[in-house]
């Protein structure tokens, strides 16, 4: 009975958590000034038949939720509290979320694998995520686009007035309210396409590359807003 009350509490705070959370998501988004045209270039990839694998830095995962919704889109979480809180919110903005056992921490990425490489066009996923370090990029979508020819897309985000949060430990960028936010897509990468005998330095490298010109992009497309 006890172990009944607490799961029926923890749903409650889940609901209530999430509840206030898509809330306020839907009303600062409705404040930005926003850039989101390149996400066409996202739904073409999709479109030509490939399998896509979205690539940000969990910093600047917040504008994305609100601002890329609508498309059907795995989000990979861990079933934990905070888990279930951004399932719910993946779910109010469109998004598929596949909630992993928390042992699968364990394990790694391999297990998400195996639940979504059949089955999803999009997968969203933090390069650098869930817990850092940060801009380290994990090994996992180095192996999907390696092994199963998964195509990786960098996405980039650049926002005018923003918070920082240097205590977190991804410096999380927070946009404010009424700011101008633009988001960039990059060229896909497909690392099955290198020859067997390059190691992993040399496809962090590629990743990162492709990273760094999809934040310059956005910053460019964020200037010429500006200018407007």
């Amino acid at each position: 009975m006890i172990e009944f009350w607490r799961r029926m509490a923890v749903s409650l705070g889940v609901r209530v958590v999430a509840g206030t959370l898509i809330a306020i998501l839907w009303i600062w988004s409705a404040t930005l000034r926003k850039e989101t045209k390149q996400l066409d270039t996202l739904d073409r990839y999709i479109a030509e038949g490939h399998q896509v694998l979205a690539l940000f830095w969990h910093g600047k995962y917040v504008p994305l939720f609100p601002l890329a919704s609508g498309r059907q889109a795995v989000v990979i979480t861990i079933d934990s509290f905070r888990g279930r809180v951004i399932a719910r919110i993946s779910q109010w903005f469109g998004y598929r979320p596949v909630l992993l056992p928390a042992e699968v921490k364990t394990r790694g990425f391999p297990a998400m694998v195996e639940q979504v490489k059949n089955n999803a066009r999009l997968i969203a996923l933090a390069l650098d995520g869930p817990s850092g370090p940060f801009y380290r990029i994990r090994s996992g979508a180095l192996q999907l686009s390696s092994l199963h020819g998964v195509k990786l897309v960098p996405i980039g985000v650049a926002s005018s007035h923003k918070i920082l949060l240097t205590s977190r430990w991804d410096r999380q960028v927070v946009p404010l309210p009424f700011s101008r936010v633009a988001i960039a897509v990059g060229d896909m990468i497909d690392l099955s396409q290198l020859d067997t005998d390059d190691g992993t330095p040399q496809k962090e490298e590629i990743v990162r590359n492709g990273m760094i010109a999809a934040e310059s992009n956005a910053e460019a497309i964020l200037d010429g807003m500006k200018r407007r």
